[in-house]
This record gives C-alpha cells, structure tokens and sequence, in this order.
C-alpha cells in the first residue's frame, strides 16, 4: 500500500491536553484514532489514553494478514475501549468520571471503514470536494440535521460539549459505521478532534491538507486553528492520510453490520456467522424474539463481549490470552 499519513496534537490556549491520536501501520493496513477527553468530567486524559491504548493493542494483535470483517473489528474495539475506560476509572483512588469520544478508520487494500463515538469526526475529501462527514453524537447535531442552526454555527452554540453519547461511564455507546469506501488516488481521510472543527471550515482544512508536504500540511492546520480561537482554543487533534495509490479494480461493496451497533447488536450478528462457520459445535443460544428481549445487565453485556472476542479470535486468528476484566 503506498499512502502518506501525520498527525499532530496541541493543547491549544488549555493548560493540558486531554486529547490523543495514534497511527497503527501493518504490512496490508493502516488504523488511525483520535480521541478528546471531555473536560467536564474527572479523568479526561486518562480515558482518552485508555482508549488509544486499547485499540492500538487490539490492531497489533490480528495475526492474519487481512481483517475480514473491518466493521465487526471496528465495533467490538470500540466497545473494548469504553469497558477498559470505565474500568480504569474505577479503579483509580479516588474513583473518576471519565469519558472520551473516539474515531477510528482502517484502510485496508485501497478500501476505507470508519467507526465513531461522540463528536471527533471523520472528513473525507477527493480533490476539492468533501465527500463525506461523520454525524455527532451531539445535541447540536441534532439540531443542524433539522434545519434549525447551520454548521458554521455549530462551532459556537452554547450547546456544543452536550455529548449524546461517549466512551466511559455506566451506560454502553451505540456507535455509528460508515458504509466501505473504495479510495482513489490523492483521496484524503482526516480524522480531528473538536478543537479543529470549531476553529476551521472544511474548505480550510482541504487547504492545508492538499499541501505536497502533508506533515508540513497538518503544522500549519493546527497551528492556524490555534491562531483563530486565540485564547478560546481548545486541545486540537489530528490524524491524516492521504491514498497514493490506484482505485481498486471491483468495490466489493460490504455492508456495514448496521447504521449503529452497541453490544446486543453485535452479538446476534457474532451468533449468526458462528452458527454457519460451527454448524458442527453446538450454536450460541438463540436471541430472544423481538419486542421481549429486556435490557441487558452488565453481566450479560459482559459475557457477550467475551463470546465476540471469541468470535473474532478464530476468525482472524488472534491471541487467546486476556488481561483481567
């Protein structure tokens, strides 16, 4: 694969940075993550470093050459994040509120698959045009998709950190998925943190990332969203690639596991694929019929995450060992 990737984080006008990224390359992939400790909360560093950690960790340990279920893996790392968040928190002395947003994207042989939790986001650019923007986890999001406040005023709506939804805390995340996305050559996937959104429009941020240095590119992004917030200027986070390689001949065109997907989701999904890949060994127990599943406990959220990691070790041949729960 031949692509060119940066990333940079700042602490902008704050006296810490509360956010993260990280770049994980593999002979035939690539994983990108940024994740943006919410301030309001105690332990904002702390669960967006889990974070990163975790999913680093989950990426380095697929043995296979290739994932063969990108979504699955994107999901189910998402969902280890936000347990290993919660777990940290709690364990600390004294015991923190920690929460995190996230996005994820892996480029995997000229094909693109993102996931995310919050309001870092994913923009995709081919040549001069935004081809695609994750939606926030947001209440202001909600309002911009009816119509009630544009984007450009997002960016300052007394409203803006009110999150829908994080990685962390007692509650499980829904995350969103994107569809499979055939890259072409010169293609750019930027994946930021809020501090660069608030500060810079897309138009501003194909600039600076269409730049023949593209690390080069990302200093000067980084740097000119601090220059406009000034003293207002949040932690800003970035992590970029740009594809430098032909489209791939056939988009294979997988569909992603749903629009969003929490643990339940995820399970009957697992259930189904054991149950074609084992029809030998007995089929995990059967989901129970619509409209009379109840909420699921902690344990049983639990447990199927245990049987998804499961799932996913004998499907991409990873490591079997496991640190404590």
């Amino acid at each position: 694969m031949r692509y060119r990737v940066a990333q940079l984080s700042s602490a902008g006008a704050r006296p810490g940075n509360e956010d993260r990224a990280g770049i994980v390359e593999r002979p035939h992939a690539v994983l990108l993550a940024v994740a943006d400790g919410l301030g309001g909360h105690s332990g904002g560093a702390l669960a967006a470093q889990t974070a990163i950690e975790t999913v680093a960790r989950a990426f380095e340990r697929v043995r296979t050459g290739r994932l063969s279920d990108p979504f699955a893996f994107l999901a189910l790392t998402l969902l280890k994040a936000h347990r290993a968040v919660a777990r940290r928190a709690r364990a600390h002395v004294p015991p923190l509120e920690a929460r995190t947003t996230c996005v994820l994207c892996l480029v995997q042989e000229g094909y693109a698959y993102w996931a995310h939790v919050g309001d870092s986001r994913l923009y995709h650019f081919r040549g001069e045009r935004l081809l695609a923007r994750t939606e926030d986890h947001s209440a202001i999001e909600e309002l911009r998709r009816d119509g009630v406040i544009s984007e450009e005023e997002m960016a300052s709506h007394p409203r803006k950190s009110y999150l829908l939804r994080s990685l962390g805390g007692p509650s499980e995340p829904r995350i969103a998925l994107s569809e499979e996305v055939a890259l072409r050559q010169g293609d750019t996937l930027l994946l930021c943190s809020d501090g660069l959104w608030e500060a810079l429009d897309p138009k501003d941020m194909r600039r600076f990332t269409a730049r023949a240095d593209l690390e080069e590119g990302v200093e000067e992004m980084v740097y000119e969203a601090e220059k406009r917030r000034g003293d207002a200027c949040d932690n800003v986070t970035v992590a970029c690639l740009r594809w430098e390689e032909p489209t791939p001949p056939l988009p294979r065109l997988r569909a992603p596991i749903a629009p969003t997907v929490d643990a339940d989701t995820l399970w009957r999904a697992a259930a189904g694929r054991l149950a074609a890949r084992r029809a030998a060994t007995p089929a995990p127990a059967p989901a129970p019929a619509p409209g009379a599943n109840p909420a699921p406990t902690t344990r049983d959220i639990a447990r199927r995450i245990r049987e998804l990691e499961d799932y996913l070790d004998a499907l991409e041949g990873g490591d079997k060992e496991r640190g404590p729960r």
